[in-house]
């Protein structure tokens, strides 16, 4: 869910992300679990591996396909196709030693081919992925992106049926921590191709290979279930025949299908964290995310005026914002980068504290006024009348109506209306450009400060506000590629960077997130991902 820094060379441990919600048992000492039923605030968009950016994609390909690695019990990296790696010296190439009894639910083998073909097929300019940037970290993929070289050129070669060879641009430590995302997923070329653009778009045209199958999802319905795959593996850890899954974008249904012990799984909305806070199913996954406010400047070009920009920024009460309309889910953003994601290697202080601009990030009504007036002035307007474009769950919905009540309130002259569609077509209005202001949330796919700041590239494919500041961009460009293998120089880098995109509301942070959630307790076993999608269904059981 975020750009990817190419040549980045600091990672943090990865469990500082995440954790496990429910302690994970032993699954194989255990008998076969009851049904479970979860449910997903938003509709399934895609189960195309290349073209998932959703966490609903995320936890769909999640259960039903199969990376090299994933993030298991503990948040530990678990070996899953490759029952083995191992890395050169120079940190330039990886080695995977796949499993030899790996399948695809329609009985092909699964091979280091698929994995070639998918990682080629993702990077493909014409496959169109948002996600291609993280490729990037291997040898020519940025080449390939820009359509300059041949995918076939990509540094990955299936050496023989099992042994897959990745070559790197230059040495990144996070990289193995990447490779849950599902761009790096393996994709079956036969099928894919037979399918052609209908790849993705339903359980028929989709190829499971993990813990699970994908079943019942028809590319709208509502309904879907995640089934055990008899094929996977390692089967006899699964020991949930089926679990159902239900799109509820109205939290308070979601609530009472709980309390009616139709649901197991249910995210709560301000109002219901207050009455459940005290009850056993309780509980808060913590995420490294962060929810902030991007300024469309082709559209609106007076969101090209430093001041004004400014002037939003400070116009929100982000103190208001995390206690009233996102209670138990929010903390006061001070920083793009969310706190606790990585350490500053000379002293090991918090990254964002360290980085954080005293004064960027708050909320002041009068400095907002001042800004505002001044900015308009320079741009030679009275007025600003904008499009505020959110997804259509209750939790977007209140922080759209809190955003325009406040910048209406504080910024004389600004009109604000608000749009709300289902979040597949706001994935679809964003990358396209087609809005003016936009809500947007980004998690961290591995925890590294590259993993939020390539967003605001001015080239970066998620820097849908088209901010552009060549300092930024060379700070960057120094941290990945000069200062590549200089940690300590890289982390000023990243943290000037920071500053800079703090100063100049590059975007407008609003709040870290995290999720407050009711969920049953005879579930054990879930574990919250650090990075990437949020959950692993693989050990899950419910008594």
């Amino acid at each position: 869910m975020r750009k990817l820094g190419k040549f980045a060379a600091m990672a943090a441990s990865a469990t500082m992300l995440g954790s496990i919600i429910i302690p994970a048992t032993s699954a194989s000492a255990s008998s076969t679990g009851k049904t479970i039923h979860w449910s997903e605030g938003a509709a399934l968009p895609t189960m195309d591996p290349a073209k998932s950016t959703a966490t609903v994609s995320g936890n769909a390909i999640g259960a039903t396909s199969l990376p090299l690695v994933q993030f298991g019990q503990e948040n530990k990296i678990e070996n899953e196709a490759a029952k083995s790696y191992e890395k050169s010296d120079d940190g330039l190439t990886y080695t995977f030693h796949l499993r030899h009894d790996l399948e695809w639910e329609n009985g092909d083998d699964l091979t280091a081919k698929d994995f070639v073909y998918g990682w080629q097929r993702s990077i493909t300019p014409k496959t169109a992925a948002e996600y291609a940037y993280l490729l990037e970290v291997v040898k020519n993929g940025e080449a390939i992106e820009k359509g300059d070289k041949d995918p076939s050129e990509l540094g990955i070669e299936a050496v023989d049926d099992y042994t897959l060879q990745v070559t790197l641009e230059s040495p990144a430590s996070y990289f193995i921590q990447e490779l849950p995302m599902e761009v790096f997923f393996p994709q079956n070329q036969k099928f894919v191709e037979k399918k052609g653009d209908k790849f993705g778009t339903s359980a028929a045209n989709y190829l499971s290979a993990g813990p699970y199958k994908l079943k019942g999802w028809t590319g709208s319905n509502n309904r879907y279930a995640y089934v055990k795959n008899d094929k996977y593996y390692d089967a006899d850890k699964v020991k949930t025949k089926k679990i159902t899954v239900r799109t509820i974008k109205d939290q308070n249904t979601g609530y009472n299908l709980y309390q009616g012990k139709k649901l197991d799984f249910t995210t709560l909305s301000p109002d219901q964290v207050q009455a459940s806070k005290h009850k056993q199913g309780y509980t808060k996954i913590k995420t490294g995310s962060v929810e902030s406010l991007q300024m469309n400047q082709e559209k609106v070009p007076e969101f090209k005026n430093t001041k004004i920009r400014q002037a939003v920024s400070y116009a929100i009460d982000r103190k208001a914002l995390s206690n009233k309309i996102v209670t138990g889910s929010a903390t006061p953003a001070t920083t793009y980068t969310p706190k606790n994601l990585v350490n500053n290697p000379n002293n090991n202080k918090d990254f964002a504290s360290d980085a954080e601009l005293d004064g960027a990030i708050k909320y002041d009504k009068t400095k907002a006024k001042k800004l505002f007036k001044a900015g308009m002035k320079e741009a030679d307007k009275s007025k600003l009348s904008v499009q505020l474009l959110t997804d259509d769950d209750d939790t977007s919905k209140r922080v759209a109506q809190f955003l325009q009540e406040q910048l209406e309130k504080n910024l004389d002259g600004m009109d604000v209306t608000i749009k709300t569609v289902p979040m597949k077509q706001r994935l679809k209005l964003s990358m396209d450009g087609n809005f003016e202001l936009l809500n947007f949330g980004w998690l961290a796919d591995y925890a590294d400060p590259s993993s939020f700041l390539d967003l605001f590239k001015s080239d970066a494919s998620y820097n849908y506000g088209k901010w552009h500041n060549t300092e930024y961009d060379a700070l960057l460009e120094s941290a990945e590629v000069q200062n590549a293998n200089n940690k300590k120089a890289q982390y000023n880098d990243f943290k000037k960077a920071e500053q800079v995109l703090e100063k100049e509301v590059g975007t407008a942070p609003l709040y870290y997130r995290s999720t407050s959630a009711l969920m049953n307790p005879k579930i054990k076993g879930i574990i919250a991902n650090p990075t990437g999608a949020p959950f692993n269904f693989k050990y899950v059981v419910k008594r």
